[in-house]
């Protein structure tokens, strides 16, 4: 604003910055049903890959897909899917397809999952995407909920089967959390709960999957890391937390400490729960033995 003064009079001039175009949304696909449920890829210049291999840009973890099923990318003004010579096919709205123009809310089936493709700027993308945030993520921390971590575990250990690389995995628990609530009430709990999340998201690789079983019980696991670095890794959590002072209400700081039980996949275990269940043997060890400890199981 400019104000200019003559006499007695005074003129105002408004400058009005340019009108800037709202930034578009990126078209993007959205795994609506199978491994990897609610995750978002978002396709740019660059074709998206999906398939089972690491150096996908959407890794589905499955049999039924195949190491480099499908990509996605753009072909001047419109989105196309391609076919990579997959095992089992890719189908858009229920059609067999080798290379096909993909229009906003098509559905594309790759192997036994479902995406749901987003053209730029779609209406839809930013309201699916909250429905599904709410399907998949715990509200209060930011980790998996229950059912997407079990999920996301179940398909990385049928991988770890497979692959080279065994899965690993850790259960936190905090300490003596029920004194936590009894002392600052529940809201309080819950600002601990946040803080201890967010101070574990900083220690983790990218990678790993974290998500809370339920109350102040959390799980980590990964594939890339040896027994050495993943316990390595265990270790850093639990001094971290318990060097840290976590925030509560009105500038009020309060240390806790973490017990965490680690098991590692081998060829005796069936399924992702006898994994689940030697970690949880670990974790009920550590509590007996005086709390904010590591231990792995046998």
């Amino acid at each position: 604003m400019v104000v200019r003064r003559k006499g007695q009079q005074t003129t105002t001039k408004v400058v009005v910055p340019p009108t800037q175009k709202p930034k578009r949304e990126p078209a993007c696909v959205v795994v609506i049903n199978g491994p990897q449920f609610g995750v978002e890829a978002r396709i740019d210049t660059t074709p998206l890959v999906i398939g089972r291999a690491d150096d996908c840009g959407l890794v589905i973890a499955n049999s039924s897909v195949s190491r480099h099923h499908c990509r996605v990318f753009r072909d001047g003004e419109e989105f196309v899917v391609e076919d990579l010579g997959s095992t089992n096919g890719s189908y858009v709205n229920g059609e067999r397809v080798q290379h096909r123009s993909l229009r906003d809310g098509d559905r594309l089936r790759v192997g036994n999952c479902e995406l749901k493709f987003f053209g730029e700027g779609s209406s839809e993308a930013g309201y699916h995407r909250e429905l599904l945030n709410h399907a998949v993520y715990d509200e209060l921390t930011g980790f998996y909920n229950r059912r997407q971590s079990r999920e996301m575990l179940e398909h990385a250990f049928d991988r770890g089967r497979s692959e080279p690389s065994r899965l690993r995995l850790m259960i936190l628990d905090l300490d003596h959390f029920k004194q936590v609530n009894d002392r600052h009430g529940h809201f309080g709990g819950d600002r601990v709960l946040v803080g201890f999340t967010a101070l574990v998201k900083t220690l983790l690789e990218p990678e790993m999957v974290a998500g809370r079983l339920g109350g102040e019980e959390f799980i980590v696991f990964g594939a890339q890391s040896s027994e050495r670095e993943f316990r390595a890794l265990a270790e850093r959590v639990r001094a971290t937390v318990e060097q840290t002072e976590l925030p509560l209400d009105d500038g009020a700081r309060l240390r806790v400490t973490v017990s965490i039980g680690i098991a590692h996949q081998s060829a005796e275990m069936l399924t992702a729960a006898d994994l689940l269940r030697a970690a949880d043997a670990g974790l009920y060890k550590a509590k007996v033995g005086g709390r904010n400890r590591i231990v792995e199981s046998d």
